[in-house]
């Protein structure tokens, strides 16, 4: 007998000689019957009735409830505890200089009277060593017009 094989339902069905293959044809509509449908579902499902209906009666939302609950909380963690994007203000920045032209803007003086003399002479030997000669010259002409008789040194 090994050397017999066992008939394959599969090619007989293919065939056309098995029961299912001759209820079809029996039947003239392209729809199966419903108890065979019945059948095959059945067929499909292994779990039994009883399981199933047990099954029904438990409920899932504790469950899903605490899967949320825990993944909330994952999420949090992540975000506080999570690498942290370096903000603008933390990198360095290059800083340009600007040269002015004229004289750079400083606090106002309530009158030109009350600048001191000294620090005045200061800055207009500092123009003229920066080679801003014509502002030094507006700044020695506004000087003398704020303290005529104030004896400038010789290095002035």
């Amino acid at each position: 007998m090994p050397d017999e094989r066992m008939p394959d339902e599969l090619d007989e069905y293919l065939r056309g000689g098995s029961a299912l293959s001759s209820q079809y044809k029996r039947d003239s509509s392209p729809q199966p019957p419903h108890t065979l449908d019945r059948l095959v579902l059945e067929a499909a499902q292994p779990v039994s009735r009883e399981t199933k209906k047990s099954f029904k009666s438990q409920s899932l939302a504790p469950l899903a409830f605490a899967f949320s609950v825990l993944l909330s909380l994952a999420l949090v963690l992540a975000i506080i505890f999570g690498p942290q994007a370096r903000k603008p203000e933390d990198k360095p920045q290059v800083m340009r200089v600007r040269m002015f032209q004229s004289e750079p803007p400083r606090a106002a003086l309530v009158s030109v009277r009350e600048r001191n003399p000294a620090a005045w002479l200061a800055d207009i030997t500092a123009l003229r060593r920066a080679g801003r000669h014509a502002e030094a010259d507006v700044q020695m002409r506004r000087f003398r017009s704020a303290y005529p008789d104030y004896v400038i040194p010789i290095s002035q």
